[in-house]
C-alpha cells in the first residue's frame, strides 16, 4: 500500500472528525428528545393522576342526622351530591339540585328529599355503612369526593357549625376558604 500524501492525510483527518461531531451531535440530540419526552410525560401523568380537588368536602353526624359540607367558590352552585357505601362500591343515596340556597352552596343535609329537586331512596338506612363515599358534582366545572370513615366520625369532636375533615375539623368558612377561585368557572 502506497503512503498517502500530507493532503490525503488531512482530508481523512477532516472527515473523521466531521464524522466524530455528526455521530456526537446524533447523540446529544437522541439524550434530549428523551429527556424532554420523559419530562413531559412525567408533567402529564402528574397533572392527570392529580388534578388536585379545588376543595375539601367536611361531614358531621348529630344523631340520625347527616349533613356534608362542600367547599366551593362563591359563584359556583352544587348540582348533584350522591352517597356511596365504600365497601360495596353501591350507591345509597342521591340528591339532584338542592332547592336552598344553602344546598346549592355546598351545605348538603343527607336523605333529605325535601331539600332536593329529586332524590333516591326516600329514607336513610337503618344503620350507616362503616365507610361513605361522598360525591359532590358541581357541574361541568369540577367535582370533589371524599371517603370518611364512619366510626371515626361518630369519634370526633366537632362543635357546632363544623365538619370533619381528612384535614382535621374545619368551619364552613374554612372550607369555602380552600379553593383557588381563579380557576373555577360558575354554572
Amino acid at each position: 500500500m502506497p503512503a498517502l500524501g500530507a493532503g490525503e492525510l488531512r482530508y481523512h483527518a477532516v472527515r473523521r472528525r466531521e464524522r466524530t461531531i455528526v455521530v456526537s451531535a446524533v447523540a446529544v440530540s437522541a439524550v434530549v428528545v428523551v429527556l424532554l419526552t420523559v419530562g413531559f410525560w412525567a408533567f402529564f401523568v402528574h397533572t392527570l393522576s392529580d388534578p388536585g380537588s379545588p376543595a375539601l368536602v367536611g361531614i358531621r353526624i348529630d344523631g340520625d342526622a347527616v349533613t356534608v359540607k362542600s367547599g366551593q367558590c362563591p359563584r359556583d352552585r352544587v348540582r348533584r351530591v350522591e352517597v356511596w357505601d365504600s365497601g360495596t362500591e353501591q350507591r345509597v343515596w342521591r340528591g339532584d339540585q338542592p332547592l336552598t340556597e344553602e344546598g346549592r352552596r355546598g351545605l348538603l343535609p343527607l336523605w333529605e328529599g325535601k331539600g332536593y329537586r329529586a332524590s333516591s331512596p326516600a329514607g336513610q338506612p337503618a344503620e350507616l355503612p362503616a365507610t361513605l363515599d361522598v360525591t359532590v358534582d358541581h357541574g361541568p366545572a369540577y367535582s370533589v369526593s371524599e371517603v370518611f370513615d364512619i366510626a371515626e366520625v361518630r369519634r370526633a369532636v366537632v362543635p357546632p357549625g363544623s365538619y370533619w375533615t381528612r384535614e382535621g375539623v374545619r368551619t364552613a368558612e374554612q372550607l369555602d376558604g380552600i379553593p383557588d377561585c381563579g380557576n373555577s368557572s360558575g354554572p
